[in-house]
């Protein structure tokens, strides 16, 4: 689904289109539920998280905001849900703060079928690669690459500055440019690309 069409349900929902509501959820229930899981091993948690999201959304609709992009708005607040019951479940805010996230890219199968083996045994490299980057690296990296969301949108649900989102990407990058120097650059940012289940 396209990206207007997404507004379109959006600002319908907050109009009071109950219908609209059901689009949102079966379009992004599945998305979020992924991504909280990146948070906190317990799939009870995460819909639970989950669901308050929906609840509070719906009976909040008549103040969110029209013009803001909704996946980047529900991936926010479902973020923010999971790491306050991090924090209501007894975890010190260093702790929460401290957590490694396994915020790994995801390979479709499909695509390491189609690919030569010297294309999976690089998909493989830079997987592992990803997973001994910092935290807060490995985070942007998957909203950039596997969300697709903008350095503006990651630097508002990360509550940063753009400039520190788009260094924290140039650094992970970087970083993994310097263990796959043999092959091109084109050809890293491709993988990381083509690889990333949507």
């Amino acid at each position: 689904m396209d990206n207007l069409n997404e507004r379109a349900f959006w600002k319908a929902f907050i109009k009071g289109n109950d219908r609209a509501f059901e689009n949102i959820y079966k379009l992004y229930a599945d998305r979020l539920f992924a991504f909280g899981m990146k948070y906190h091993a317990d799939r009870d948690v995460i819909k639970d998280c989950l669901h308050d999201l929906f609840v509070n959304l719906f009976h909040y609709r008549s103040k969110l905001n029209p013009d803001v992009n909704p996946l980047s708005y529900l991936f926010t607040s479902l973020r923010n849900n999971v790491l306050a019951r991090l924090r209501k479940d007894n975890r010190s805010q260093a702790l929460v703060e401290r957590i490694d996230y396994p915020f790994d890219l995801e390979w479709s199968p499909e695509t390491v079928w189609i690919k030569k083996e010297e294309d999976r045994q690089l998909v493989v490299k830079l997987q592992q690669l990803i997973k001994r980057l910092p935290a807060r690296q490995r985070e942007v990296i998957y909203l950039k690459f596997n969300e697709e969301l903008s350095y503006e949108e990651i630097a508002s649900m990360l509550d940063i500055s753009i400039a520190s989102c788009r260094t924290l990407i140039y650094r992970a990058i970087k970083q993994l440019r310097e263990h796959v120097e043999d092959i091109p650059l084109v050809q890293v940012f491709c993988l990381l690309l083509s690889n990333v289940r949507y």
